[in-house]
């Protein structure tokens, strides 16, 4: 236990486990507590850097017409994976079912045409 408690109680309390919690809890916690506590770190370093973006992105509207504000969805895609695969999965459908139409409009334009053709054969 001791070994443990060398590699794990400093970078534990670094990560905001207190000493008494850290002496109350199995090597498995303590390992679930600090991947929870760097998930939770780079999410926030991902948000800060993404609000940073926003930031420049607002100002760079204020100089230009040119530039717009990007969508929720680019801006945090995986907050928003779910909408945009079944946003997709809508336009994939609507685009095979406009397919489907076509080639049913070209196969019977087809048809008529053959049967023009033949009256005046």
């Amino acid at each position: 236990m001791a070994e443990i408690a060398e590699k794990l109680l400093q970078p534990a309390i670094n990560l905001g486990l207190s000493e008494f919690d850290f002496w109350t809890m199995t090597k498995a916690e303590i390992e679930r507590y600090m991947e929870g506590a760097i998930w939770r770190m780079k999410s926030k370093a991902q948000f800060d850097y993404c609000l940073a973006d926003l930031i420049g992105i607002s100002v760079a509207r204020v100089m230009s017409n040119e530039v717009s504000y990007p969508p929720i969805e680019k801006v945090y895609p995986t907050l928003f994976e779910e909408e945009i695969r079944l946003a997709r999965e809508e336009e994939l459908r609507i685009e095979d079912s406009t397919n489907r139409f076509l080639e049913f409009a070209m196969k019977h334009n087809a048809k008529i045409r053959e049967g023009v053709e033949n009256k005046n054969v």
